[in-house]
């Protein structure tokens, strides 16, 4: 018994110090940001692969402005409704000195209500399979860890795996549980009073990516650009009326501020998987009627003397060729060496969303459309269709060009055709820019002979077609750094980065015929 006493005193004497200190150190909380700004970075390691829609890898710098009313001394403030994949470390308070900050990743959702009640009993509403009537008896939260198992007076079950209606009735939410993704900040010895406050920091789960559209002249001599900026987030956090921007160019990240415990933890507290561990595998829930069927495209009729004509014409197709309106263009700024495309407007970055704005419109870039042929160790490569220009002021364009795909169609006396796809790299202002974007079906290249002589140099006889009832121009590559050393046919030749590029102007409904010559390449 006396061994109990001293040691109740000494718990009493533990317990009373942290309870004063949280009497001493008032909690005020945040529930919503006046106004935010939402600085997007792009992923520099994602080369050419599409945004994942579902995990975008790269992070965004969140801005927010609060308002608070504070007491004298040291505040614990509470953000509510921050970015759910904030990295904590990076966060930094201006217009109060924080001392000690914590995120708090228990959520109130499904994983975390299971987790709070498991051991305590709920409610368990349900379709009796017998009759058919929806029923609610007590239950008992038992392991969630892959498979909710709850007991029941009917024994011991995994719920969902029945195929019919379940659901757990909660009494109340834990007070340890917050609906919204909260960061808690320890301030400083501080005088208090109403204050304007800023909140910053980074959160994993954006990226943004540039998509330009490009439509040619019937003649391929200019086209007109049409740029966007596809900004995705995967955090389950809205920024409702924010100040968006995008960063292009290539940063570098610590490790400590690409940490992506944020986002993982507000992805492990939302799922509880009701799929896992059932048997049999397929359950009357898992039975998915078949979708219906695309509606046709809308339908014109045409009469043409006594016989009536029947077209069909997709709204897409209308769409593509209406004339598109932009109320309001992202303007590029320096930030260093790389560029930031600010949104003049307003715009909701939306939680799991993408949205697009308009960062560039050109209605002139000059250029011209090239047959291109590469020199691949002994033999010919395929030829290719590509769109070339210089990003400069006097060829209609002058602005930087964030790496990003590009769609490109042409006009014609049928309308506005799809040519194809293209991928380019981060390009800077008086940059060349070419554009690949199709292999040509009226131009073939085609080896006619092949001569060795004794010394080991090959000499390729080749035969240019063009099929076109127009002239082109072709270009051949020769690289300077694989292990053939070449021999280009008699013309001025351009020196350009890895390679010597030999062009010449191909007639109409003509043949072309040149020799060029490969070895293999002696080591030094």
């Amino acid at each position: 018994m006396l061994r109990f006493t001293a040691w109740a005193s000494l718990l009493a004497t533990t317990l009373v110090p942290a309870a004063a200190q949280d009497q001493q150190t008032p909690m005020i909380l945040s529930a919503a940001p006046d106004k935010v700004a939402v600085t997007i970075y792009r992923d520099p390691d994602r080369g050419s692969r599409q945004i994942d829609r579902d995990n975008p890898s790269a992070f965004a710098l969140i801005a927010e402005t609060r308002t608070v009313t504070l007491p004298p001394g040291e505040v614990t403030v509470r953000f509510e409704g921050v970015a759910s994949g904030i990295v904590p470390q990076s966060a930094i308070l201006f217009g109060a000195s924080p001392r000690e900050r914590n995120r708090d990743a228990a959520l109130l959702s499904q994983k975390g209500l299971v987790d709070a009640f498991t051991g305590q009993r709920v409610t368990l509403r349900r379709t009796d399979p017998a009759t058919g009537e929806t029923v609610e008896e007590t239950a008992t939260v038992r392991s969630a860890a892959d498979r909710l198992v709850v007991t029941t007076p009917r024994g011991v079950e995994a719920l969902y795996c029945s195929g019919l209606s379940q659901t757990l009735i909660y009494p109340r939410a834990p007070a340890t549980l917050s609906a919204k993704p909260v960061l808690s900040m320890l301030t400083r010895d501080q005088p208090g009073g109403t204050m304007t406050i800023t909140l910053a920091y980074l959160a994993t789960g954006f990226d943004w990516d540039a998509t330009y559209v490009g439509t040619l002249t019937p003649d391929g001599s200019s086209l007109s650009l049409l740029g966007w900026l596809t900004m995705a987030s995967s955090d389950d956090t809205s920024f409702p009326d924010a100040t968006a921007a995008a960063v292009a160019g290539r940063i570098n990240r610590s490790d400590e501020t690409s940490d992506d415990s944020g986002r993982i933890a507000r992805q492990q507290a939302s799922h509880l998987n009701r799929g896992y561990g059932c048997w049999p595998a397929e359950t009357t829930s898992d039975l998915r009627q078949p979708p219906p069927p695309a509606p046709p495209p809308p339908m014109a009729m045409m009469f043409d003397g006594d016989n009536i004509v029947v077209t069909a014409r997709r709204a897409e197709e209308r769409l593509a060729a209406a004339p598109i309106a932009i109320s309001a263009v992202a303007r590029a700024e320096n930030l260093g060496d790389l560029k930031l495309y600010r949104i003049p407007l307003p715009v909701t970055v939306a939680a799991r969303s993408q949205k697009q704005a308009a960062f560039l419109v050109k209605p002139r870039v000059r250029g011209d459309i090239v047959y291109r042929a590469r020199a691949i160790g002994d033999n010919t490569g395929d030829i290719e269709m590509l769109y070339r220009f210089r990003n400069g002021k006097k060829e209609g364009l002058g602005d930087p060009l964030p790496a990003g795909n590009f769609v490109l169609y042409q006009e014609g006396d049928l309308g506005r055709m799809f040519l194809g796809e293209a991928r380019n790299a981060d390009k800077a202002i008086d940059e060349e820019v070419e554009l690949s974007f199709a292999s040509p079906a009226n131009v073939t290249l085609e080896e006619e002979s092949r001569r060795p002589d004794p010394s080991g140099v090959i000499r390729h006889q080749t035969a240019l077609r063009n099929a076109n009832p127009f002239p082109i121009r072709f270009e051949m590559d020769f690289p300077l750094s694989d292990d053939n050393a070449y021999t280009p046919p008699p013309g001025r030749l351009v020196a350009k980065p890895g390679k010597r590029v030999w062009g010449t102007q191909v007639p109409a409904n003509s043949i072309l015929r040149f020799t060029y010559r490969s070895s293999e390449r002696t080591p030094n």
